[in-house]
Parts: structure tokens; sequence; C-alpha cells
């Protein structure tokens, strides 16, 4: 097995909720045109591939309200609409397999489960593998993803990051905790402007 590697730190967050300090990253941004899908989504999901589809669906006009990094009944409902207008077989409201191949279609992204991305690198290949960690009040989380083909490497950085990025915001700002769900939004609409800047080393 034949590993490149690369590491990058994301972000890193003062202590303290009223005090939203970003050490390189620019105000939020994107419209959810690069969003990774690597699990299915329904009522009750919630993280960083769950507001990224929600900015997907608001810039569309399926959605009419803020994302929120919470899959709900409306989420459910714009989804809905969305699979209905662009041909998905299944149109029930569920970000399933045929969903996700679909966006990926019209965005020009990997086809999840295609094996272009993996989280780790297989056996008896060469593989590029990119290191992702976010960091919000001392909660870290690091994730790994690995492309087959280098061209890929800015996509496994962006689904690394997407994936850090999110995991560590719920770890922050946990939804039992004081102010949860209203932090965890906020700390998510950094997520792609950060994820923009960690990965924009690996364009093509």
């Amino acid at each position: 097995m034949m590993s490149h590697r690369a590491a990058a730190l994301v972000s890193s967050v003062s202590q303290g909720l009223g005090a939203w300090f970003f050490r390189v990253f620019r105000m939020p941004s994107g419209d959810g045109d690069a969003c990774y899908f690597p699990r299915d989504l329904g009522r009750g999901s919630y993280g960083g591939d769950v507001h990224c589809l929600q900015r997907f669906l608001t810039r569309k006009g399926y959605l009419l309200e803020e994302p929120t990094g919470y899959f709900g009944d409306r989420t459910a409902a714009a989804t809905k609409r969305w699979q209905r207008d662009n041909g998905v077989d299944s149109v029930d409201g569920t970000l399933e397999p045929s969903s996700r191949d679909k966006y990926a279609l019209l965005h020009g992204l990997p086809l999840p489960g295609s094996g272009r991305i993996t989280s780790g690198a297989g056996p008896d290949q060469k593989n590029t593998c990119v290191d992702v960690c976010s960091e919000f009040t001392g909660v870290r989380d690091c994730q790994t993803r690995c492309a087959v083909d280098k061209k890929d490497k800015k996509h496994a950085c962006r689904e690394a990051c997407q994936t850090s990025f999110g995991s560590a915001c719920d770890r922050a700002f946990p939804a039992s905790g004081e102010g949860g769900s209203t932090n965890f939004k906020i700390c998510l609409s950094y997520m792609s402007a950060s994820c923009e800047d960690t990965c924009g080393k690996f364009r093509n």
C-alpha cells in the first residue's frame, strides 16, 4: 500500500459563545453546489451534510428557511419536491442512494459508494489521503479520506472537511446544551467558507 498524506487544520474558534474569532477564514458563503453525501439523510439526521443539503435546497427555492443542520419535516418536503423535479426514482423526502447519486451526477462529483473516495487507503493501491481536523472551543474532530486517483484529492479533502466540521460543531455545541441548536447552526454556517479555504490547495 502506498499513500501520500496531507494534513490541514480547518479552523479554531475562541472560547465563549459571544466571541467568534476565526484565524484565517472569510465570512460564511457557499450555495450547496459541492455537497458530499456518504450516508442516507432523513428525518432526525443532523450534521454538516444536512446543512449543505439545506443550503442547496434554499438556493433552488425548495426550502424557505435558514439552514439549521437538522433534517426535519420542512427539509423532507423540500427534498421531495427536488426529487420529483429531477426524476428521482424514489420520491419520499429521504436522501437515499438514488437521490445521492442524482445530486452527484448533476454537480460532477464522485458517486457515493463508487470507491473513488474512501475513508482509508485500499490495499495494493496507490492512494492520495487527506487528513482534515476541525476544532472549536477545545473540541477537535479529525477525518481522513483517500482517493485512488490523485485528481480526486480535492473531493477527498472536501468530504473529510464537511464531515469533521459537522462533527466538531456537534460535539462543541450539542443540542442538549444551553443554546445548543442555535450555536450548532451558527457553527455550521462557517463550514463552506472554511472548507473552501482549506481544500483550495487541491484545485485541479
